[in-house]
């Protein structure tokens, strides 16, 4: 009996890490499908657009990122609004110099405002779409970093009135540090793999907030920004809400780059934890399958079970099963690899490929530790989130043992 029990076990783990493997694949080449549509010479459409860059902090290679916006290939007409709720920020203060740099592009400042709502960014968006002139808004993040066509690229999807929405694919870039390497592989891999598996294959909207152009009708027409004031994941709700009002929602093949260069570890863990709680609550069901999505955690297991499985094991020998096992392995750090290089026309740097398993494996943990987790500590902001990403304020009270890990991994902004 005990023995048909291992064999189960056994088969049960093997399988998993087969289709984990075999998934991942198809992920990966899913990313190149998308970047297979991109186009030399976009359409030309340029309608007006309105560029709303939300601050919060002098971020990492600011002035460059800002400056990248400015400095755009646009033929239509554009404008520039960046703002922070605190009037002491001192990302306003690159902001001042960028405008000084750019005198003939259209650049307002708004500093100290923000409109009502417990998510700060959305908060942040609400003041500065209020002073925003064009019927065409592109809410741009601080530390996204764009070429010359960005605009030319991403306003050409508009050509269709059908569409509501238009994000981008990402890359991480920048590494110089631990986390900043954890950072870029998981959003080079994971996140930018789900995001084209999810258009190339269900035609699902999986929008990320970095970089999103919504016509200002098509927002109002779903309550505005007030219909997502008080959510975490107002980038994927919006995409939601404008496909079930009758629009499309479709994916650029323009890579945005965002910029992570000295990141912490804690920073990483910080922000994936938040984001693993948002996946949790808003799309439960797939949530239970994510580790599925990942191979490298069965594969290690099977070579452990086949390390204190002497002799056979379904059949072959425990040492084929650990030369197959790290050959899986081979091709998931490879596809990884691939994938990068293909986002960004260069392969991580120096030993980064080498801790892709170690980020594999503390992305399981995160999902894991997402399941007793409910705080949330944003640029700030300490909130607790419930069904659907909705968020409260959160309790001073209570010192549970969930509590005290959620306080250790979310020192540092996100």
């Amino acid at each position: 009996m005990n023995s048909i029990v291992w064999d189960v076990g056994v088969a049960v783990v093997v399988a998993l890490a087969a289709f984990s493997l075999l998934v991942t694949v198809v992920i990966h080449v899913c990313v190149h499908l998308i970047l297979a549509r991109s186009r030399k010479e976009p359409h030309a459409h340029a309608p007006p657009i309105s560029v709303l860059k939300p601050l919060k902090g002098a971020d990492e290679g600011l002035y460059d990122n800002l400056a990248s916006i400015a400095a755009q290939d646009y033929p239509g007409l554009y404008e520039i609004i960046l703002g922070a709720a605190d009037p002491d920020d001192p990302a306003l203060w690159v902001a001042q110099q960028v405008r000084r740099d750019f005198p003939n592009v259209d650049i307002r400042i708004i500093p100290g405002r923000k409109g009502p709502g417990l998510n700060p960014k959305v908060s942040n968006l609400d003041a500065l779409g209020a002073v925003a002139r064009h019927p065409n808004l592109l809410v741009s993040d601080s530390n996204v970093r764009v070429g010359p066509t960005y605009l030319r690229h991403t306003a050409a999807e508009l050509r269709n009135p059908a569409v509501g929405l238009v994000s981008n694919v990402l890359v991480g870039v920048g590494e110089r540090s631990f986390g900043a390497a954890l950072e870029n592989l998981h959003l080079s891999s994971f996140v930018a793999g789900a995001v084209c598996c999810a258009d190339a294959l269900v035609r699902h909207p999986c929008v990320i907030g970095k970089s999103m152009l919504m016509r200002r009708a098509a927002l109002d027409k779903i309550g505005g920004w007030a219909s997502v004031q008080d959510v975490l994941g107002e980038d994927y709700l919006l995409g939601t809400a404008l496909t079930r009002a009758g629009y499309r929602v479709v994916l650029s093949p323009y890579v945005i780059t965002t910029v992570n260069a000295c990141w912490s570890v804690s920073s990483f863990l910080s922000r994936h934890l938040r984001w693993s709680q948002m996946r949790r609550r808003i799309a439960p069901l797939a949530y239970v399958f994510e580790p599925v999505l990942s191979p490298l955690p069965w594969l290690a297991l099977v070579i452990l079970l086949a390390s204190a499985h002497h002799g056979s094991m379904l059949g072959m020998r425990s040492a084929a099963w650990i030369q197959l096992a790290l050959c899986g392995m081979g091709l998931k750090i490879g596809t990884d690899v691939l994938a990068v290089y293909r986002l960004r026309g260069s392969v991580p740097r120096g030993l980064a490929p080498l801790l892709i398993p170690v980020k594999d494996v503390v992305v399981l943990g995160l999902w894991v530790a997402a399941w007793t987790l409910r705080g949330v500590n944003w640029r700030g902001n300490r909130m607790r989130i419930g069904a659907g990403s909705a968020l409260v304020p959160a309790r001073r009270s209570g010192r549970s043992i969930a509590g005290v890990l959620w306080r250790a991994a979310s020192r540092a902004r996100s």
